[in-house]
């Protein structure tokens, strides 16, 4: 999905998908080796998602989870499974 969208450059070589662990989602597995491989504590992460799934994951791995989802209606369900922040476009990310 990156290269579309012309992003792949900046992530090459920190790609990890859970189809390479041997415990896919559910299991937050991919999350937590993709913060060993970069030397940073899971807790000290933050992961952006959109479904309730993921959300549930990133919070099992110890991470701040942000959402994503474009309806106000459809935050209150990614709120209740952890999601520190709900956004609804990427205007809304900054982080200083």
């Amino acid at each position: 999905m990156l290269k579309p969208v012309c992003l792949i450059g900046f992530f090459e070589g920190r790609i990890f998908s859970g189809h390479e662990m041997p415990r896919n989602k559910p299991h937050p597995g991919v999350y937590l080796a993709a913060a060993a491989h970069s030397s940073i504590d899971a807790a000290r992460c933050l992961l952006i998602q959109d479904t309730t799934v993921g959300i549930t994951v990133g919070v099992a791995a110890w991470a701040t989870v942000w959402a994503c989802a474009a309806p106000p209606a459809a935050h209150a369900p990614l709120l209740q499974v952890g999601a520190a922040r709900v956004f609804t476009g990427t205007e809304e990310l900054r982080l200083g």
